[in-house]
């Protein structure tokens, strides 16, 4: 089988196991950057020195921006993170040939895993998330509109797909639940508090009936219709620069602020895994359990054994023989 006809036969299985179209298009533009420096051979001939020797040229790479004004000029080589997303792809290519039976041995086996900085992911500040709902106090139907989406990003920690995807009959407001539908069109509750439920009420009472049943549409005079992922990141950022806030807003933002607030204040992986919508503990672990040291010395002092330990005992110093 030619690595070309592998890559397209993988994608499409992975489309068939209800994978978004995003995430086909991810594994898509990676893989197809080794069969560019491959070329289209047939995959039984591919060695793990060949696959070494990719990896090698992606860290010789330069990222550059031609078609931003701003960056035109920019240059600088494939980050950590860019690297260890195309390793993830060609193991879940091989793999995929190894369960196929195209493949009898697997080369990514013997590969090791490039090594990733791990950084802490960026989410919006309390203070932040204040100036957006300010920016919203006006009252005009595009206010009502937006003041519910910030809150419902910030209370659910939802995907931006979701909120997009929500019909009217998705959301309880008495319950404080709605159905999203994100990652290849699976299903999932996600919760909502009282304040998150009034703006949504308020938002029901006056939102454009003509539309259909979406539940968040568009109110721009060409668009008329679902309000789409791109159309939230564009309200963010004005809205943001109305606010006066410095760096970019986007609406996953709101999903990591929540999970870092979720765990500084003593919430626990599995909960949150569940919370988010993750397929497992460890991609929660993963991305979320990142703390800087100050961090770790007050949640040491909070959950140390030893802190109790001398609270039970009203500060009686225990170490006097």
């Amino acid at each position: 089988m030619l690595l070309e006809e592998a890559i397209r036969m993988l994608l499409t299985a992975t489309q068939v196991e209800g994978r978004s179209s995003q995430t086909v298009e991810w594994y898509r533009r990676r893989l197809i950057r080794l069969a560019n420096f491959l070329g289209n051979i047939p995959v039984e001939q591919i060695s793990a020195h060949d696959l070494r020797r990719y990896i090698i040229h992606l860290k010789e790479q330069k990222t550059r921006w031609p078609n931003h004004p701003k960056l035109s000029e920019r240059e600088g080589s494939l980050s950590d993170e860019t690297i260890y997303g195309h390793y993830r792809a060609l193991c879940r290519l091989f793999n995929w040939l190894i369960e196929e039976e195209v493949l009898q041995t697997n080369p990514m086996r013997k590969i090791r895993v490039p090594k990733s900085k791990r950084h802490e992911p960026k989410g919006i500040s309390a203070n932040d998330l204040r100036a957006l709902l300010e920016t919203t106090k006006a009252g005009k139907l595009s206010d009502i509109r937006d003041r519910a989406i910030i809150l419902f990003l910030a209370d659910t920690a939802c995907r931006v797909a979701g909120l997009c995807g929500l019909r009217v009959e998705d959301v309880d407001l008495e319950k404080g639940l709605a159905l999203v539908k994100e990652k290849g069109n699976r299903a999932r509750k996600v919760l909502f508090n009282p304040p998150t439920a009034k703006a949504l009420e308020a938002w029901l009472k006056v939102r454009p009936q003509e539309y259909g049943s979406w539940l968040f549409v568009s109110l721009g005079n060409k668009a008329k219709g679902r309000l789409s992922t791109s159309g939230v990141r564009q309200m963010l950022r004005r809205r943001g620069k109305q606010a006066g806030i410095k760096g970019r807003i986007s609406p996953h933002m709101f999903r990591h602020s929540f999970a870092r607030e979720f765990l500084l204040n003593g919430g626990d992986l599995a909960t949150l895994s569940d919370l988010l919508g993750h397929s497992s503990v460890a991609v929660t672990k993963s991305f979320y359990a990142i703390f800087d040291v100050q961090e770790l010395k007050e949640k040491h002092e909070r959950y140390s054994p030893i802190t109790r330990l001398f609270e039970e005992n009203n500060g009686e110093n225990l170490l006097d023989s």
